[in-house]
């Protein structure tokens, strides 16, 4: 699925909302690329795009970010 047919797909399922986002390898960090506007659906989807083309499950969002962080401290120790 294409990123800009995630609208699509969440008009199609009503009881799904999903979020979407990046990852940039230069700056190790996640950015936002689909962000739903649907958050009372039922079901709440996250997903990281890979190289704009492999969607992988986010099953911990606060796991991942936490991860992040511990990577930019560890960055700003070092430096």
């Amino acid at each position: 699925m294409k990123l800009k047919d995630i609208k699509k797909f969440e008009r199609q399922n009503p009881q799904i909302s999903v979020n979407v986002l990046g990852y940039d390898d230069e700056n190790k960090s996640f950015y936002p690329l689909e962000i739903s506007k649907k958050w009372e659906r039922k079901y709440k989807v996250n997903l990281l795009l890979l190289k704009d083309k492999h969607y992988v499950l986010i099953n911990n969002m606060s796991r991942l970010f936490i991860s992040q962080m511990t990577n930019i401290q560890k960055k700003d120790i070092s430096a």
